[in-house]
């Protein structure tokens, strides 16, 4: 059963080469609206999507990019991205596809980070037919064991921010990662809307994020991350969330 699951991950989630670059494609259902793969010298990402890619944001962190795109296809050149792992948040409408791309500056290491890629997800194939919480999919024995506690301290990387408008006859949700300096200027911003009429009743809650890689990828397997009492990528408890979140 492992080794055909192994094939089955091969065909579905094939990564994709360059030079200096890899890119390991989101096999997710809710992904398959949008094409995503590299060129062949591997230094430009192309994007196509069955709607309009609003936004495209390149980061890990110590880097962050982010392309304006409004349109059904775009192609964003990655001289510019240097050496490292990286996630990348495409913004479709409503929802958020996540994308992992690989710059390295050889090809020895780009098989070698793509051996351990592999190994990872076949680990995480050969436990799991967890696809989305709605359909009452089950969750892999690997996801609900006990995590070791966290120490007293960790480095935070970046901030989770989520915030809700709710203006009476219409709400919306607005999610995304964002440093420091972000993060004061919309709890800023937030304590101003609700002196408003208009915002009120918005609400703002936000995370600390040790590893955004992992968060992206714990946040896609537990869409109820909110509530999660312990996990290594990001502090459970918010840095901030307003009255009523």
């Amino acid at each position: 059963m492992t080794r055909l699951l192994t094939i089955l991950l091969l065909f579905l989630a094939p990564f994709v080469h360059g030079q200096r670059s890899t890119l390991l494609k989101n096999i997710n259902y809710r992904a398959s609206e949008l094409y995503h793969s590299l060129n062949e010298s591997g230094d430009t990402l192309i994007l196509r999507g069955e709607r309009t890619i609003d936004k495209v944001e390149i980061f890990n962190n110590s880097f962050q990019k982010a392309y304006i795109v409004n349109s059904l296809d775009t192609k964003i050149p990655l001289d510019d991205i240097p050496t490292g792992r990286f996630v990348t948040e495409v913004k479709v409408k409503d929802k958020l596809i996540i994308i992992t791309l690989l710059r390295h500056d050889d090809l020895e290491e780009e098989q070698e980070i793509t051996t351990v890629e592999t190994n990872e997800q076949n680990n995480i194939f050969g436990q799991s037919s967890y696809e989305n919480k709605s359909e009452g999919k089950s969750i892999p024995e690997y996801e609900i064991e006990e995590i070791p506690s966290k120490p007293i301290t960790k480095p935070v990387k970046f901030y989770w921010i989520v915030k809700h408008i709710n203006k009476g006859h219409s709400s919306s949700k607005k999610m995304r990662i964002g440093d420091k300096e972000i993060v004061d200027q919309m709890i800023t911003q937030h304590m101003i809307d609700l002196k408003s009429k208009a915002g009120k009743n918005n609400k703002l809650t936000i995370w600390e994020v040790y590893d955004t890689s992992e968060f992206m990828r714990f946040k896609r397997v537990h869409p109820d991350y909110a509530t999660v009492k312990e996990a290594d990528c990001f502090n459970t408890d918010p840095f901030y969330k307003s009255e009523g979140s």
